[in-house]
């Protein structure tokens, strides 16, 4: 048998579901899609395998029976309406105790077009890996040649790279928040919360009102989105003077010599700093593009990440509790905009709309038709909060 370990990315995952949904007016029939996704799957047979809770690593012999396009009829149904709802949840547990592989996917057959229904097990795939297989897909069936992600999990850190001692004194040099009782209960409670919280609050921004504000404040896209949704929070809550930003960042090509192409989970906040009410789109972009580009930093970043999850040390870069909270003072965004979904196309034309993983961040960023517009998606107290008159 061969195993895929699970790494502290991966387990922070164990658990989640990522999905996606593609909306199409037309696509090609299911045996053709089949065959496309055998072709697109193979580099990845860890994806076939199961994961073992004892040793936390997936297992698989090379025998394994690939992934199935099931194809439903749902003909009663349209392509408006939440696609999520009409096919079976990932069993996400199912996967935990070994009896699930970590990728399924659907062909749902609506009244005006069809759909393509990718989700899986967090665990084994970050957005970047997901969506990479997801357009590789579309790529396949479209006849055009791909090449596979690089499949190495001691590609990450190894947790024993440092000893406690030495992980434990790092992280207290750094400043790092210490998760005390009281802090690791608010942070239970607002996982709670949010849970239960399941609405969302969406504001749009076109093509030409992203393009002006790139041109007034000289900043890239990221930046002036991240600044836009910000300052909308911001307006619904006048007293906070001070708050710290946090994006979520691709890691590959940046830290510990992991390739851009790398399969696997390799994603994590990255802290851009404080910020003032008056801050602007150009400082979000610097503060990005000097903490980006350190790759020393980030690579023990990572380092000491996976060490002090190895030694259960009660730190953390930041503090986790005041995530999602009712007054928050960290602010958490998720621009997925790179990972261009809106634009895979299976060889029958891109399609009508898209549908995002519904992640739990705070702040979503996300297109769901090509060349539509921009979509800022508050998520939990965000949404109550950003929603209020």
């Amino acid at each position: 048998m061969r195993t895929w370990k699970l790494s502290t990315f991966d387990l922070f995952s164990l658990g989640m579901t990522i999905k996606g949904v593609w909306i199409y007016s037309e696509l090609p029939d299911k045996n053709v899609l089949q065959a496309s996704l055998d072709s697109v799957i193979r580099p990845y047979p860890h994806v076939l395998g199961r994961y073992d809770e004892k040793t936390k690593s997936v297992m698989w012999s090379g025998h394994e029976e690939m992934i199935r396009l099931l194809e439903l009829d749902r003909t009663s149904h349209s392509t408006l309406e939440d696609i999520y709802s009409l096919v079976p949840k990932f069993d996400a547990n199912g996967f935990k105790s070994g009896k699930k592989q970590a990728l399924e996917a659907y062909r749902v057959v609506l009244r005006d077009g069809v759909a393509i229904v990718l989700q899986g097990a967090h665990a084994l795939m970050d957005g970047a890996t997901f969506y990479r297989i997801a357009s590789d897909w579309g790529k396949l069936t479209a006849g055009i040649p791909v090449k596979p992600m690089t499949v190495d999990q001691t590609l990450i850190p190894d947790a024993d790279s440092l000893t406690e001692e030495q992980t434990l004194a790092r992280v207290q040099q750094l400043g790092w928040s210490k998760i005390e009782f009281r802090s690791l209960f608010r942070m239970m409670f607002n996982l709670s919360a949010m849970k239960m919280l399941k609405a969302t609050y969406t504001l749009e921004i076109s093509q030409d009102e992203i393009r002006q504000m790139r041109e007034k404040s000289g900043a890239g896209t990221n930046a002036v989105l991240c600044h836009y949704a910000v300052s909308k929070f911001l307006e619904k809550l006048p007293a906070k003077e001070r708050f710290t930003l946090l994006q979520v960042a691709d890691l590959r090509g940046r830290a510990c010599s992991v390739p851009e192409n790398f399969c696997g989970n390799f994603s994590q906040p990255a802290v851009l700093g404080e910020f003032g009410r008056d801050f602007k789109a150009a400082d979000i972009q610097k503060a990005a593009s000097a903490i980006l580009s350190d790759s020393k930093a980030l690579s023990e970043t990572v380092l000491l990440s996976v060490c002090s999850s190895r030694y259960s040390l009660p730190y953390f870069m930041f503090d986790a509790s005041d995530m999602n909270s009712r007054d928050p003072k960290l602010f958490y965004v998720n621009n997925q905009l790179k990972f261009k979904a809106c634009q895979i196309d299976f060889g029958t034309g891109m399609p009508l709309r898209t549908q995002q993983a519904m992640l739990p961040d705070m702040i979503k960023i996300w297109q769901s038709t090509p060349d539509g517009p921009v979509q800022i998606i508050y998520c939990g107290f965000a949404a109550r909060i950003t929603s209020r008159n």
